[in-house]
């Protein structure tokens, strides 16, 4: 079969290059399309249910509506986990399914659910956007000085937010800030009981009197004419001069009993930013799978429209966080990295082969095997991502056709030394080819096998790595295919001393050399065993003392702060707060901008109360920094921030950030769960598990969860006091809902704008446990009773936030890492957790966050690790039809760990999954080098030379292409090694890994397997 692939290939050359042509036209169309991301999307399908329930105290809204929810919701299809957030007003359901779930049929699923959910009539669920943890793409503000607040707001819900969603893929625009406008109806008590009126008078009075109906049609002559009935509010004034009632005759006017004022709604959080102290923010999201590139300049094309055009004058959008800036700076990586790779290799191939058009040949390969493996990608929808292209290895990549073109190289040699012809040398190409064609065959099968452990990964790990490993896949795949096609249909019009070996000085002196290392090695096979065997002891015996973690962290250039503030803490003690601190941060010169949000906007997509303060801060270049590192950086702000007592901080990055608590709920590296059903329990046990860890070496922003603590006014109703003036408890309930909370009577519609036309006591009237213990109730004979007389009210302490997860209550405590790895943490933590903290019955803890990725990743890759080496020694079997030539190329893997362990030590680099799938990918490259130097090694034997010989010339005829393939592999990643880009940091394990690995693993290669070759070979006969 290859035997006629090629020839077929020679015999119709211009085809097989016309076909590479094609290949390549294809690969650069689909490239232009593919979606590159900064980061791959590593969180599974997940649906958040979000309730508002305004008013509600945690308590209430976990009993009435979180706990109904997630009842229905128990069960559903490919369902994996199940947590919620309760806290003031607001409930939001998080479900996760598993990797066999698909987005659009399980939000479907939790639409039908909902509808049996036994949930209050007024509270109406919504599905949060249909997008992920890494969907926050786009963030700006509105410069409108001149302006209200609220009328910025205004234009922000009314006229941007509308127009941003109407470009493709954008799955949502969250608006922060500002304050949203309300028409407000601030009644006055002592008027209300002057005219014997009640709150509920008024509130049916305004939704009675703005409305607008229609009367069929008349006809009028040859017309017919629709009748309106047109009671719409059209200002303030018409609100005040709404009739309530009439009290001796006089009508009694809202304007008579309340104040009419336009303003912003109660706040739930305020955004400023840099020397602004309140600022309307929008927050653009992907839909999810979509290009961020491509909708992002939708998404500025759009704003560029408003800007000239869509806003009223003096009105200006200003962008704060584009992510085209991060893929930008990762696209520049690998492509930095990718273009150095490839120089370098291309010189390797001038030094051994000393030939440039050879050298360009081969080198050919790596861009045309990168566009195959881009139509393969776009077409199967892979993530094309940082780590998928960044851990590409050009040298895996062209070592087929470096192979191909150095065999017959020197076979056209020879030939040309005996005057051969044309016609000779065409059959000597295809001769060569087809002999060299089975050893690529298998060596590249044997590679894509040893990536199998990674097609295997579950959830995150799999989203990370399995795109890396089907490029990669991909890529070898079409470097073996042109390889065996388009290298040697090019070679026929090189055929002559064009590609004939001229004399290198270099590979004489390694062979000469080599020779005589190699014949001491023979002599001195087992002491050469026992050098390596050692060697590769004590390099297992280092694993100890290299840390683990799960993946690097990518740095995005900016620092996310996330600070908790005491719990009971008052918006306007929280704003005094925030002032301070961004007051501080911003004296760090590093501080490009600055921008905070306080509390949770207002659709309830965020769950956080008053003492959640978050900072975005974007940084200068690192050239202009003071200090060394991000880590001196964020270690120097949480320093300066220390003097504020009371706040937890909590450093992180804006993607790092979404993508944890995307994952497990929880904001930090570590996470620690503790499930059980009482809340001061579990506070108890956190405070107590937070302290442990904070003495743990390398522990930061040790903070649990503050579920406790909210200071509530607890108006317990009086069953007999009610009754007794024939009072029901909805009655009294009503009028702390409507006089103290305040509830929208109806709307007013200024063109296509709606505000809520919102009723409540004025400030004074509602500002006091004094105002709440005067509030009059109506009883049915007209009576009006302070709600002192009918209730028992006390201020006491109760939930802020109830958190559950899988139907059961829990707390969490994070913890993030400084100077430390994951693996070693963990195992100090658990230990001293285990040994200090005591359980209740019916308490259990979880260890989550990124260590548990981490674990199962490495669980998974003992199992699957074995079962590829053996596919591998299968492989190997067929290839060579004996046991020991598989079982002694197979013995190689082992070995060629040695370099990688020791580089890891060396560099400090913990042992993550990405250092991992280096070593994987080693161990295809050390098994590849096997096969062809035995497959040389058996040639020779076949030809009648002795074992010796064979040993000694085969290793020595293959030594150029084995230290070049060795060589091209090592210096292809040697950028991505050494760059310290942003981005970087992910594919550096990996590089690392295999250089070091490659270092140990070729010299074994070249001198241990041969020595071994001798006892697993058929002996001379005699």
């Amino acid at each position: 079969m290859i035997a006629r692939i090629i020839a077929f290939c020679l015999q119709q050359r211009l085809m097989a290059i016309g076909m590479t042509l094609a290949v390549a036209v294809s690969g650069i169309i689909a490239f232009e399309k593919l979606p590159v991301q900064a980061f791959p999307d590593v969180q599974n399908v997940f649906v958040q249910v979000v309730t508002q329930y305004p008013g509600q105290a945690p308590e209430e809204v976990e009993k009435l509506v979180t706990l109904p929810i997630e009842r229905e919701m128990n069960g559903l299809p490919h369902l994996l986990n199940m947590r919620s957030v309760s806290i003031f007003g607001l409930s939001v359901v998080t479900l996760t399914f598993d990797d066999d779930a698909e987005d659009y049929f399980s939000r479907q699923q939790v639409l039908e659910r909902l509808h049996n959910a036994d949930i209050p009539d007024e509270v109406k669920p919504q599905l949060g956007p249909l997008s992920t943890g890494v969907g926050e793409i786009y963030r700006y503000v509105i410069d409108a000085k001149h302006l209200p607040l609220t009328e910025q707001r205004a234009l922000q819900d009314w006229v941007i937010e509308p127009k941003l969603r109407t470009v493709q893929g954008v799955a949502d625009v969250i608006s922060y800030g500002g304050g949203v406008k309300e028409y407000k109806v601030l009644v006055k008590p002592d008027r209300l009981k002057n005219y014997q009126l009640d709150l509920n008078q008024v509130y049916a009075a305004i939704a009675a009197n703005n409305t607008n109906t229609g009367g069929g049609y008349i006809e009028d002559g040859d017309e017919a004419l629709v009748v309106r009935g047109v009671g719409l509010l059209k200002s303030a004034d018409e609100i005040g001069d709404i009739v309530v009632a009439s009290h001796d005759g006089v009508p009694v006017r809202v304007k008579d009993i309340a104040e009419i004022a336009v303003g912003p709604q109660p706040r739930t959080g305020i955004v400023a930013m840099n020397q602004r102290d309140d600022i309307v923010e929008g927050i653009v999201l992907l839909i999810k799978g979509r290009d961020a590139v491509e909708v992002v300049n939708g998404v500025k094309d759009k704003i560029a429209e408003l800007n000239q055009f869509g806003l009223p004058p003096g009105v200006k959008i200003t962008p704060i966080y584009d992510r085209t800036e991060l893929v930008g700076h990762t696209v520049h990586t690998v492509e930095h990295n990718m273009i150095e790779g490839a120089a370098l290799i291309l010189v390797i191939l001038l030094v051994f082969l000393r030939r440039f058009l050879a050298a360009l040949l081969v080198t050919l390969i790596i861009p045309l095997s990168l566009l195959f493996a881009f139509i393969l990608v776009d077409a199967g929808g892979v993530s094309a991502n940082l780590i998928s292209l960044g851990a590409i290895d050009f040298g895996i990549i062209v070592d087929s056709a470096v192979v191909l073109v150095e065999a017959v190289m020197v076979q056209i040699t020879l030939d040309l030394q005996r005057k051969a012809d044309m016609r000779h040398l065409r059959q000597s190409l295809l001769n060569t080819a087809t002999e060299m064609g089975r050893p690529i065959l298998f060596s590249k099968a044997i590679i894509i096998i040893a990536f199998l452990p990674i097609f295997t990964f579950q959830r995150v790990e799999a989203k990370i790595f399995s795109p890396m490993a089907y490029t990669l896949s991909f890529a070898l795949v079409a470097s073996m295919l042109f390889s065996l096609t388009f290298v040697p249909a090019m070679l026929t019009y090189l055929l002559g001393p064009n590609i004939g070996e001229r004399h290198n000085p270099l590979v004489h002196a390694m062979e000469r050399h080599y020779r005589r290392l190699l014949e001491w090695v023979l002599r001195h096979a087992k002491i050469v065993f026992t050098a390596a065997v050692a060697a590769l002891v004590l390099s297992f015996m280092t694993v100890r003392l290299i840390g683990t973690e799960f993946m690097p962290k990518l740095d995005e250039g900016n620092i996310w702060l996330t600070i908790t503030l005491p719990t009971p803490v008052s918006l306007t003690t929280a704003k005094d707060i925030e002032r301070r601190v961004r007051a501080k941060l911003e004296t760090f010169s590093e501080a490009k901008m600055v921008l905070t949000q306080l509390g949770r906007p207002e659709d309830g997509t965020d769950p956080k109360g008053f003492n959640n303060l978050e900072a975005l801060i974007d940084l200068n270049p690192k050239s202009t920094w003071r200090y060394h590192s991000k880590d001196e950086l964020v270690q120097a702000m949480d320093k300066a921030l220390a003097v504020y007592p009371g706040l937890m901080t909590n450093f992180s990055q804006v993607i790092q950030d979404n993508v944890e608590e995307a994952i497990s709920g929880v904001k930090g590296e570590i996470a620690i769960k503790v499930f059980g059903s009482d809340l001061k329990t579990l506070q108890d046990q956190a405070d107590q598990i937070t302290q442990i860890l904070a003495s743990i070496r390398g522990a930061t922003d040790v903070a649990a969860e503050q579920q406790a603590g909210l200071a509530q006014a607890i108006v317990e109703i009086d069953r007999a006091k009610i009754s007794r003036y024939g009072i029901n408890v909805t009655d009294v309930e009503r009028v702390m809902e409507i006089g103290m909370g305040g509830k929208a009577a109806s709307q007013f519609l200024e063109g296509e704008r709606r505000f809520d036309i919102t009723l409540r006591y004025q400030e004074n009237a509602r500002n006091s446990i004094a105002s709440l213990e005067n509030l009059l109730v109506s009883s049915p004979d007209g009576l009006k009773i302070p709600l002192a007389q009918l209730a028992t009210i006390k201020v006491n302490q109760g939930a802020s936030r109830i958190s559950r997860e899988d139907n059961m209550r829990r707390i969490a405590i994070k913890c993030n890492l400084i100077d430390r790895d994951q693996g070693s943490f963990v195992a100090e933590a658990q230990q001293k957790v285990a040994a200090q903290v005591a359980l209740p019955p019916g308490y259990h803890i979880v260890w989550s966050g990124q260590f548990e990725n981490q674990q199962r990743a490495m669980k998974r890759l003992a199992i699957i690790v074995p079962i590829s080496l053996g596919l591998i020694f299968v492989l190997l079997f067929w290839a060579f039809m004996s046991v020991r030539n598989a079982l002694l190329i197979v013995m190689n893997v082992p070995f060629a760990m040695i370099g990688g362990l020791l580089i890891l030590l060396a560099t400090g680099i913990n042992l993550s999954v990405s250092a991992a799938v280096g070593f994987i990918a080693l161990f295809g490259i050390a098994v590849q080098n096997g096969v062809i130097l035995v497959s040389q090694l058996n040639k020779l034997r076949r030809e009648g030379q002795s074992l010796h010989d064979a040993i000694v010339n085969g290793s020595v005829s293959r030594l150029r292409p084995v230290v070049m393939t060795a060589l091209m592999a090592m210096l292809g990643l040697l950028p991505a090694a050494l760059s310290t880009s942003v981005g970087s940091e992910t594919a550096k394990p990996f590089a690392v890994v295999i250089i070091g690995g490659l270092a140990t693993a070729t010299v074994l290669t070249l001198t241990l397997l041969p020595a071994l070759y001798r006892y697993f070979s058929e002996a001379d006969e005699p």
